[in-house]
């Protein structure tokens, strides 16, 4: 029924932005399926139908984050990026990643400040979830060579429209 659709989509403050997600979302999803190939398979690797797909593109529904984190993998974009719009898009190579080493102590305190940040929102995600998002979190704090703190890990939860 179009009227009970356009009445829950008012409810969670679609039609006025997302409410977590910078402005113009829609769009770089767009990029980011282009850079899969076909929008077939960027619904795929985001494990949603077309029709969600296509849904996210036109900022209609909310992206979930595991949605976006299968997206941003699969077309070699940043997650951060696709959220917020902010930096390049482009994620480090694989080739690039084996380059540098693994800061363990960094994985083990992004872990744990990610869990306990979870479980402060009683939040539960599968294990996968769970991983994608301390990679995340990890290239983050990497990349920006900043300590690991809890408000920059609330954010980027924020970010991710976990619902």
């Amino acid at each position: 029924m179009p009227g009970k659709r356009k009445e829950s989509e008012q409810d969670a403050g679609i039609g006025t932005g997302f409410p977590n997600l910078a402005s113009g979302i829609g769009t770089r999803i767009k990029t980011a399926a282009s850079k899969v190939g076909t929008r077939a398979s960027a619904a795929k690797a985001a494990g949603v139908s077309d029709d969600m797909l296509y849904r996210y593109i036109r900022e209609q529904s909310p992206p979930s984050f595991s949605a976006m984190a299968g997206l941003a993998a699969a077309a070699g974009v940043r997650l951060e990026w696709i959220a917020t719009g902010e930096g390049r898009p482009e994620a480090r190579s694989a080739e690039s990643e084996s380059q540098g080493e693994l800061d363990l102590d960094l994985l083990e305190h992004v872990a744990h400040t990610t869990f306990e940040e979870l479980d402060d929102r009683g939040l539960t995600l599968d294990p996968a979830n769970k991983a994608r998002l301390v990679r995340v979190l990890y290239r983050h704090f990497v990349s920006r060579k900043e300590q690991v703190d809890h408000e920059t890990v609330s954010n980027i939860i924020d970010l991710a429209a976990f619902r």
